[in-house]
């Protein structure tokens, strides 16, 4: 049987890999709480107000969480550690192969 379309999870997952500012902030945080100032240094290029919708986004997917003592820490949920990792994996993968094709 040809597939015509992915699964929906696996649409899921892609859409959100494909989000710039998903990944950027997937990237960068972490199991341990990441300030919100220290997350809006290293994600560069995306306003303050855009940042903290895009922050919530994240939270309503259940990727990110809000440390409950302080509103302005976020850190990886199991899920988002997850996908954390395949972003990883994903970085891997594409050295490995601009190392092969530098080389050939």
């Amino acid at each position: 049987m040809a597939l015509t379309q992915l699964n929906l999870g696996s649409e899921l997952g892609v859409e959100v890999l494909n989000q710039r500012w998903y990944s950027l902030i997937l990237y960068q945080l972490g199991p341990q709480p990441t300030d919100f100032m220290a997350l809006r240094r290293t994600v560069r290029g995306i306003s303050t107000f855009n940042l903290l919708l895009q922050l919530k986004q994240l939270t309503d997917l259940r990727l990110i969480e809000t440390i409950a003592n302080d509103d302005y820490s976020y850190r990886l949920t199991d899920s988002g550690y997850m996908l954390h990792n395949i972003l990883l994996s994903l970085e891997h993968w594409g050295n490995e192969t601009l190392t092969y094709e530098l080389s050939r």
